[in-house]
């Protein structure tokens, strides 16, 4: 069935006979539907007539017989609310029982889902409002038909008395498209009937980043109907309208009702924290999860990565990025059909082919005074005042005497979301009356005590002006501190950063505690540490005031100081296994304050030594942002005097070498290897790797096999575990190369060892390096195995480049077995790999495999100009192929031959060395 939203503005249908005396205060609802229900009314209308009347009847009765109510209906769909929560599954019990005894074989069997959940809600005309009813309707959307589902809540309170027969099943914990707390589910389990599911399709279970919001949804549901019209008809939507208005809250809420039309996901990006318009690919590409290889721009290998692609976009805060925002979207609707794109701005993007979507503030009443409370909850504003009060204070209570008050708070707000949190905020110090009569003082001033209200663009900053002037002054101190932060951040970091000169280590966490309860602090307490931080409006306003302090470059210093410091804590664990783990940590939280950093370091000037600190301490293969990393290195290197530095110089170009391939990763290393002799010989083990990876790359094996023994040695002297793990791993592949296959599978054997004894996951290579070297023996039975082994755990570490390396090799080993249709498979999916990682070469090894299918297939001349356009990439990139690759080539070439001339071969492949990368991979997907 076509699935139904139970928002708060939702109007009841008809009232039912049983809705009389509907409970209040504390209730458990009871939501359900018919799975599937739309292709059972299409097929037989008549029939489905008839079951639907049988359904309706049993669900009635069983909710009738334990007490419960059935408040609406919306098509097939029941909602139901009991005092009792045992009542709700009781009945939910009956309910499924009595439908799975009862024979619908006319319509192919009826699968009712059921969902229940616990909560309070306001009952006004015989229904229901408020986040309780909006919960349950998102929980009865993740669940399959046949299933029931229960919240944690409700779980707890009816667990004690579960009726014979039944039991209840952990299902985890799971976000729902409410998008606040992830909630913990369970299953009610009815001896008999069906237990086994698919998974839940919750927002984990689908393709996203969507980022959890801290407050709940409230006063929008027209708009997100609206926009979500607006995104099915045009490519590319802006959702328009001035600071603190819900943009960003809006986009991302339409972005989860939109998951399960777009297969490949809906991807947040978030440009608020970004100064710098040349990040603005980077961080895209960083959202998609795709990498980029040296020599490319992101912004020029995204569109291509999307051609395929059926996603949305949402770029939120544009309008201080306008330009770039604008070019990467052109760009990705000129390469795309697929893609959806969302933007939030202050501004147009001026883009072709745009929407513009003016969001208006929340609606109020045009009139306060006789307004009822019943009435006033109709309404946006008010209901989101009433919302942000009770979170603030749970005793918060409204009635028809108060809500005329509210009303006209909200309308002196303008309907400013933003503006009536912050006001709500108060009821924890204020009345009602009180906090309308110092609103009203507030702005009688601002507007010279006239009639006159204050234009809609001050309102937001004089409600902010209000907010601050009422913090104390120790409290004001640290709220301008905390604008210095980009993102989010850590108490710690809080702490180290914003505390001193007037401010005490131990009062940082009563102060965020004070900051968060008055709105001017957004806390996310789902993960293992608290993180924080300030909406942008907010964040704006306490920067500005820090800049009129005088603190600003002060506190940048401190802020960059702070970030360089902790990513090369992550050193103390260079010789364990921990230490890849460690820096990542270290990083990904942190990337937006990382920028930020450099941004005040590099791109102003302020402090090379500390922007290359971080530069180079980065681990941005491993975060993904290879492009953006060497974009960072070269800037720092621009201005950083080596002589002076050469142990910040060396780990710079260290870093460029690992971001780098062939010539340019040996100039690279062989750079980092002198500057570390003078500075950090520890350091030249690293370097000397990746110099002797460089040489293999290039064919210098013998050169190679001196270099790693350099590195072996220096890693060896200084205990580093994962520096001789790799090393011995360098070695047994060089070895390979060189034929000596006893000589690589005693260095392979050393190299697990060394992995297994640090704790890192560096095996995954090993088994990839071994599989080659098995079938280089003549085993490809082995090959394939230990290649499977090694795909496996790379699938666990999410590592694209290595997943794309793994299926690439599979395809291979299919291909020697004569098992063309797995090498196929494995082959498509190795491209689709190295696509979202940008690995050019193994695109190029990817398409061979392909090629090779196809001359095996009969199709020599599509081989041959795939086999064209493989070459002129591997000559671009100054690699060569590595044995299971030149076997296959040389197998290839063979059957081409068997059926074209070399002349003919040559002429096709000079065909497809023209080709682009889209043509190459159209034609090597076709009919495939």
């Amino acid at each position: 069935m076509r699935r139904t939203r139970f928002a708060m503005t939702v109007s009841s249908q008809f009232p039912e006979p049983e809705a009389r005396g509907l409970p209040t205060g504390t209730v458990t609802f009871a939501f359900t539907d018919i799975e599937g229900s739309s292709a059972r009314w299409e097929s037989d209308r008549g029939a489905m007539q008839e079951a639907l009347r049988r359904h309706d009847a049993i669900l009635r009765a069983a909710v009738v017989d334990n007490g419960g109510h059935v408040f609406k209906t919306i098509g097939d769909a029941f909602c139901c609310v009991f005092s009792r929560s045992e009542d709700a599954v009781a009945a939910m019990t009956d309910a499924q029982r009595a439908i799975a005894a009862e024979d619908f074989s006319a319509v192919g069997g009826l699968r009712v889902r059921a969902a229940l959940h616990t909560g309070t809600a306001d009952e006004r005309d015989a229904d229901y409002f408020g986040p309780a009813v909006n919960r349950v309707a998102r929980l009865l959307a993740v669940g399959h038909g046949g299933q029931t589902l229960l919240s944690g809540v409700t779980r707890a309170l009816a667990y004690a008395d579960l009726a014979s027969g039944t039991s209840l099943s952990d299902l985890g914990s799971h976000r729902l498209k409410d998008l606040t707390e992830p909630e913990r589910v369970w299953q009610l389990e009815i001896a008999g009937l069906r237990a086994e599911f698919p998974p839940l399709r919750s927002l984990d279970a689908l393709p996203n980043n969507l980022p959890l919001q801290a407050t709940s949804f409230v006063g929008r549901d027209s708009d997100v109907a609206e926009v979500i019209a607006l995104v099915a008809r045009h490519r590319l939507l802006t959702l328009f309208g001035t600071g603190g208005v819900g943009k960003t809250r809006l986009a991302v809420q339409v972005g989860s009702e939109l998951l399960d039309q777009f297969p490949e996901g809906v991807w947040f990006v978030d440009l608020a924290p970004i100064t710098d318009p040349e990040l603005v690919a980077s961080v895209v590409a960083k959202a998609l999860g795709m990498s980029q290889q040296d020599g490319q721009r992101a912004d020029e290998s995204i569109p291509p990565w999307l051609k395929r692609k059926k996603l949305l976009l949402i770029f939120d805060n544009c309008e201080h990025l306008l330009g770039p925002v604008a070019a990467l979207t052109a760009a990705i609707l000129r390469a795309t059909d697929g893609v959806r794109i969302l933007t939030t701005s202050r501004q147009a993007l001026d883009v072709a082919g745009e929407a513009v979507y003016r969001l208006p503030s929340l609606s109020v009443p045009s009139e306060a005074a006789g307004l009822s409370l019943a009435a006033a909850l109709g309404y946006g504003a008010f209901a989101l005042f009433v919302d942000r009060a009770q979170t603030a204070h749970t005793g918060f209570r409204l009635t028809d005497d108060t809500a005329p008050i509210v009303t006209e708070i909200c309308r002196r707000l303008d309907g400013i979301p933003l503006a009536i949190e912050l006001a709500a905020a108060r009821v924890k110090v204020l009345s009602i009356h009180n906090l309308s009569q110092r609103l009203n003082e507030r702005f009688r001033l601002l507007t010279g005590g006239s009639r006159d209200v204050l234009p809609r663009q001050k309102t937001l900053g004089a409600l902010i002006d209000w907010s601050y002037d009422l913090l104390t002054e120790r409290e004001q101190l640290f709220f301008v501190r905390l604008g210095i932060f980009a993102g989010d951040f850590g108490l710690d970091a809080a702490t180290a950063v914003c505390s001193g000169d007037a401010l005490d280590e131990l009062d940082v966490l009563d102060l965020i505690t004070s900051l968060a309860d008055k709105s001017l602090v957004v806390a996310d307490t789902s993960g293992e540490h608290a993180r924080y931080r300030l909406l942008e409006s907010t964040g704006a306003y306490a920067l500005e005031k820090l800049a009129a302090r005088g603190e600003r470059e002060i506190l940048s210093h401190r802020h960059a100081e702070y970030f360089r410091d902790k990513l090369q804590e992550a050193d103390v664990h260079r010789g364990d296994g921990q230490w890849v783990a460690a820096r990542i940590a270290r990083a990904e939280p942190e990337l937006d304050n990382h920028r930020a950093a450099l941004n005040w370091a590099l791109t102003l000037g302020n402090d090379p030594v500390i922007g290359g600190g971080i530069a180079g301490a980065l681990y941005w293969r491993a975060i993904g942002l290879e492009a953006e990393g060497r974009y960072w290195v070269e800037l720092a290197l621009a201005h950083l005097d080596e002589e002076a530095h050469p142990g910040i110089a060396g780990r710079l170009w260290l870093t460029r070498a690992g971001l780098s391939n062939g010539k340019r990763k040996l100039d690279a290393a062989e750079r980092a290897i002198r500057l570390f002799e003078a500075a950090d010989v520890r350091w030249t083990a690293d370097a000397y790797q990746e110099l002797a990876f460089a040489l293999m790359q290039t064919g210098r094996l013998d050169e190679a096999i001196a270099a790693n023994a350099q590195a072996l040695a220096i890693s060896s002297e200084h205990g580093h575990k994962t520096g001789v793990a790799r090393s011995l791993s360098h070695e047994a592949s060089i070895e390979t190369l060189r034929g000596n296959v006893d000589a690589a599978r005693a260095a392979y054997g050393g190299a697990l060892a060394a992995y297994r004894s640090a704790g890192a996951d560096g095996m995954f290579s090993v088994l990839s390096n071994l599989a080659e070297l098995e079938f280089s023996s003549g085993r490809p039975e082995e090959a394939l195995r230990r290649a499977s082994e090694a795909l496996e755990g790379w699938l666990q570490a999410k590592s694209p480049s290595n997943i794309a390396g793994a299926y690439c090799n599979i395809a291979a080993y299919s291909v020697a077995l004569e098992d063309y249709a797995g090498a196929r498979e494995s082959a498509r999916q190795g491209l689709h790999w190295a696509q979202r990682a940008r690995d050019l070469m193994l695109i190029g090894v990817a398409l061979q495999h392909l090629s090779a299918i196809w001359a095996f297939g009969g199709n020599a001349e599509r081989a041959a100009r795939l086999l064209g356009y493989v070459d002129a990439q591997i000559a671009q990139l100054g690699t060569l192929r590595e044995l299971t690759e030149k076997w296959e080539y040389d197998e290839l070439m063979s059957a081409l031959r068997e059926t074209l001339s070399d002349d003919e071969i040559a002429s096709l492949a000079r065909e497809g060395a023209a080709w682009s990368e889209d043509r190459a991979v159209d034609e090597a997907l076709e009919s495939t």
